[in-house]
């Protein structure tokens, strides 16, 4: 009798966890993109970073000031505002201001401290005014103040980075404004914050403006871009890997399609393409889609797409969440909201070795 009993209890739990297991890939399957705030200043090209799971929004230029469609060259460019966003109480607060204002810049993290790179500004609308910044400055968001640091060896603009290993790899870019300056380069210098210097690494097989750099088990992943002018203006659709130790880059499977504008973030091993534009169209085109690329079997899927075909201007990764900070569509109109996507992962904890949330079980997400 016993026995029974407990064959049918085990029957019953049984059946409760699958009912349950099938709830939990439901609920991962169907997950979708909310949306959860705006941002506190209408601003485009500003630099994003997260510390201790807030996240900072660093300079840029107000969109009012670079709505202009071309031939009009907008202005004026460059900002010192520093915005900080709690995704767990879901507010926002003003932070010090940024010494130099400045757009279109690139920031890095390392050890807590924010550290900003390069990028340009101008007073007025001509481009000849423009100015190209070498400046680093590094924030501390416990103590809320800036501290300059050494210069970048070379002027450059659209450039990428990343870090491995407590160093910032500066990776490609520019050395000038406007297509008679722009020269593309393959250049890649080493920026230790610990000694506040510079060093060398191989160059880059490929010259170019890197649309965006991605890390992933300590290997930088340069994913598309712009070639030098001279080349033509067509989108590249290279990949390709450095190994910091080795000090070899490697060659990897093109994109899927040419697209730029897009933003990346990595969660666990894989890299998400989000947004973007698909082509040099007149009138533009704009992308919802998010492509996710694994770099060890260089394979793709893809997760709901955006509410609306755009190009961020920013986003990031927090505990397994995608927040996409602003962007801008079709006849540049401006999407000042946040968006949020959960994609379920969640890193293992050393204490608790137990995921919140589990991983491994979530459902492959469709469009």
């Amino acid at each position: 009798m016993l026995s029974v009993f407990n064959s049918k209890t085990s029957i019953i739990i049984g059946c409760v966890a699958f009912i349950l297991l099938q709830m939990l890939i439901l609920s991962f399957a169907a997950a979708d993109w909310e949306l959860v705030t705006q941002l506190p200043t209408e601003r485009v090209n500003f630099a994003t970073a997260v510390v201790d799971n807030k996240v900072y929004l660093i300079g840029g230029s107000l969109n009012e000031d670079v709505r202009a469609l071309p031939p009009i060259v907008p202005g004026p460019f460059g900002l010192s505002t520093v915005d900080e966003y709690d995704p767990q109480t879901n507010r926002w607060r003003r932070r010090a201001d940024m010494p130099t204002p400045r757009h279109g810049m690139r920031s890095a993290v390392v050890d807590g401290i924010i550290y900003v790179f390069g990028g340009y500004n101008a007073k007025d609308n001509k481009i000849w005014n423009m100015k190209l910044i070498r400046h680093v400055e590094a924030y501390n968001p416990k103590t809320n103040r800036w501290i300059k640091k050494g210069n970048m060896p070379v002027s450059r603009i659209g450039f990428d980075l990343g870090v491995i290993a407590g160093r910032v790899y500066l990776i490609g870019g520019s050395t000038g404004v406007g297509a008679e300056h722009e020269v593309a380069m393959s250049r890649v210098d080493v920026y230790n914050p610990a000694t506040d210097m510079w060093g060398k690494a191989p160059d880059m097989p490929t010259r170019r403006d890197p649309d965006n750099v991605a890390v992933v088990n300590n290997s930088l992943y340069v994913i598309g871009g712009w070639p030098p002018a001279a080349a033509g203006r067509q989108i590249l659709t290279v990949i390709e890997a450095y190994d910091p130790i080795n000090h070899q880059w490697e060659k990897k499977q093109d994109m899927l399609a040419a697209k730029f504008g897009f933003s990346t973030i990595v969660i666990g091993d894989e890299i998400y393409l989000i947004g973007g534009v698909p082509g040099l169209h007149i009138p533009r085109q704009y992308l919802a889609t998010v492509d996710v690329y694994h770099p060890r079997t260089e394979t793709w899927r893809d997760i709901p797409s955006l509410p609306v075909p755009m190009r961020p201007f920013g986003a990031v990764a927090v505990n397994g969440k995608i927040y996409v900070f602003g962007g801008v569509g079709e006849g540049w109109e401006f999407f000042p909201d946040v968006l949020v996507f959960d994609t379920g992962f969640r890193a293992v904890e050393a204490t608790g070795k137990l995921l919140t949330r589990w991983g491994g079980v979530k459902g492959e997400p469709k469009n």
